[in-house]
């Protein structure tokens, strides 16, 4: 290709091809003109990511002792990239994203006296951040990086998602300087997890936080019960809020009175009295949310909804809702198939439903288990999530199932997180799957599916690796309802992504040099 050919077509047909293609091809588009290089440049390095540890289960010495020699090139990537940020005033107008994984938990390496100063010189000079994330504790966020921001970018910044900060500080009082701040995030991520053995210190912080939060805010989320101590003002204006293991719900009744304007609502919870709590709170505000377009939630350890028609008679008239994510943690049985039921019966009352997760869980899934379910799930489906816990099989094939998602043409990723292991449909659905798919999982592990270009076979591209996983990002879905659809689901890790070793057998072997 010449330039004189690329010349012919106008730069934005141009900026609109760059835009589209994988980042590879990107990255390929800096070595073939000046055109193209300089449509490449800002959608590869708008997003900077520093990577402070591996992100692994800080009990797997084995693991930590194979990625040890990471660690150097992990230090040597990242004062590279500050330092080119700091001294290339071209380059740092192209920065909006910057994003910190401090993950350094379970060994000695001393990250935060090496990095944190050339950290703080970036920041200094990005005019054009929009959005700054640090996720984990180890090293925490201090102040030093929150007044950095504030000085340089208050104005600007429309993001900000931390985790906790060094316990001797308080940082709250920075939040009033960033004034067009529209998502926030106070360890309102499993992303910014683990918070090990620092509850108390962190909780305080948290709740000074939300206390400072702005009006400007459209998106909030929140760990533990910092939440109820938010101002008034900033729930009247969200879109979307998030409640990340509170350890009461008592006070959502009020919440969802004075959210008029939220599309979506996402709630984890663990407490035993949660779950009543929520079912309570819905059925006294039958008529809340009426913009809703998103409801998740999810519940773990010893929260349960045992009645989902409370649910249902909430969502009853709320013709938008697109996306659902229910995981109630309740079992159904064989005996009677009432409450199976009604909880399928959700799915078919939203014409619009396009993204579902289900938890489905028991002893014995039989064959009028399988024709509810089929009967129920929206033939348009565009994205689900199984979160399986079925221990037998009663008249159901795997052929079954592949037929069932085949019914749902527009189905793009399937995710089947799999405690009991006798739902892997991973081979078969490679071999037989609806004509949209591109992306698949089973439990912790994920993978695209495409041709062979030397066969025209179908076959498993490379599998996500664990940082891939654990931070998964809109970017790596390629879509933002999938990257909704699996969030939460791993709060206590992504090893709780049943099954966690997967596949790992042939980890090397599915995919070969095509791609």
């Amino acid at each position: 290709m010449t330039y004189d050919y690329c010349s012919r077509m106008p730069p934005e047909l141009w900026a609109s091809v760059v835009q589209n293609l994988p980042r590879e091809d990107r990255q390929h588009c800096l070595l073939v003109s000046r055109l193209f290089r300089d449509l490449a440049r800002p959608l590869l390095f708008s997003r900077v990511t520093i990577r402070m540890g591996i992100g692994n289960d800080e009990n797997d010495e084995e693991r930590f002792d194979v990625d040890a020699s990471l660690w150097e090139w992990h230090n040597t990537v990242n004062e590279e990239i500050l330092q080119h940020i700091a001294c290339d005033s071209d380059f740092s107008k192209l920065v909006k994203e910057f994003s910190v994984r401090a993950h350094n938990e379970g060994t000695d390496v001393e990250w935060e006296p090496v990095i944190l100063p050339h950290i703080i010189k970036a920041l200094e000079v990005l005019p054009h951040l929009r959005s700054f994330r640090w996720y984990g504790t180890s090293p925490p966020l201090t102040s030093s990086v929150l007044d950095v921001l504030a000085r340089t970018c208050g104005p600007t910044l429309a993001e900000l998602s931390i985790s906790v900060l060094d316990p001797s500080e308080d940082a709250s009082q920075y939040l009033a300087q960033f004034t067009n701040l529209q998502t926030l995030s106070l360890a309102g991520e499993t992303r910014q997890f683990p918070l090990r053995r620092r509850y108390e210190e962190v909780e305080p912080q948290l709740t000074a936080w939300a206390k400072n939060a702005p009006g400007t805010l459209r998106c909030l989320s929140v760990w533990r019960d910092g939440i109820w101590a938010a101002p008034l003002n900033v729930f009247s204006g969200l879109h979307e809020l998030s409640l990340q293991l509170p350890r009461s719900l008592e006070r959502l009744g009020f919440v969802l009175e004075h959210c008029s304007q939220l599309r979506s609502l996402n709630i984890l919870v663990g407490e035993l009295a949660c779950g009543r709590q929520l079912t309570t709170a819905l059925k006294a505000a039958p008529h809340a949310l009426p913009h809703l377009v998103s409801l998740k939630l999810i519940c773990q350890d010893q929260a349960s909804v045992t009645d989902p028609s409370h649910i249902a008679a909430f969502l009853e008239g709320k013709k938008r809702v697109r996306r659902i994510d229910l995981a109630l943690n309740r079992s159904f049985t064989s005996v009677t198939l009432d409450a199976y039921a009604c909880f399928l019966g959700l799915l078919a009352a939203l014409p619009q439903l396009e993204v579902v997760g289900l938890a489905l869980k028991g002893k014995t899934f039989t064959r009028a288990h399988f024709k509810l379910l089929d009967e129920r799930l929206p033939l348009g489906l565009s994205a689900l999530l199984f979160t399986w816990n079925f221990q037998v099989f009663a008249g159901v094939s795997i052929e079954d199932w592949i037929a069932m998602l085949n019914r749902r043409v527009s189905l793009g990723y399937v995710h089947v997180s799999d405690e009991m292991g006798n739902l892997n449909l991973r081979h078969f659905l490679l071999k037989d799957h609806p004509p949209r798919m591109e992306l698949l999982g089973y439990g912790v592990r994920m993978s695209g599916i495409q041709r062979k270009a030397s066969t025209g076979e179908w076959a498993f591209a490379p599998l996500w690796d664990d940082p891939r996983m654990a931070f998964r990002t809109v970017e790596d879905f390629g879509c933002e309802d999938w990257e909704w659809l699996l969030r939460n689901h791993d709060a206590h890790g992504i090893w709780t992504l049943e099954p966690y070793f997967a596949f790992q057998e042939d980890k090397e072997a599915e995919y070969d040099s095509d791609y």
